[in-house]
């Protein structure tokens, strides 16, 4: 019988050592899945902290726009009104000075017709106290 258990124990021991090594084995690659799980998890965690950091960032961004192209529709207006003013103010000026050339001839012709009417009274007083 001792040889029979010698044959027995051989053979159960070497299996329970081989499942002993496998279970190890297993325990070990179990850990390391735990491990990388356990880590892609934190970086997911921290990829979804910083998704929602990027989007608050871009909705902010997106108001700035909007705020700012409407800014920029209103400078856009202010802009072309004043572009207008300007025209005007300038065919404004420019028919003030066709208007102050034309009355400046009128009034060089009046004073020369004043000039020439005082010639012409001092001329007629003079022959008046000739006479």
């Amino acid at each position: 019988m001792d040889k029979y258990q010698t044959r027995t124990a051989g053979p159960v021991s070497y299996e329970l050592t081989g499942a002993q090594e496998r279970r190890k084995n297993n325990e070990t690659r179990a850990n390391e899945y735990y491990e990388r799980v356990r880590k892609q998890e934190q970086e997911l965690h921290d990829l979804e902290v910083r998704l929602g950091t990027t989007e608050k960032q871009h909705a902010d961004l997106q108001a700035q726009k909007a705020t700012m192209d409407e800014r920029m529709r209103q400078l856009t207006a202010s802009l072309d009104a004043s572009n207008r003013t300007l025209n005007e103010l300038k065919a404004l000026i420019a028919a003030k000075r066709q208007n102050i050339d034309r009355d400046q001839a009128e009034m060089e012709k009046y004073q020369n017709e004043v000039v020439r009417l005082d010639q012409q009274i001092g001329e007629l007083m003079k022959q008046r106290r000739r006479a």
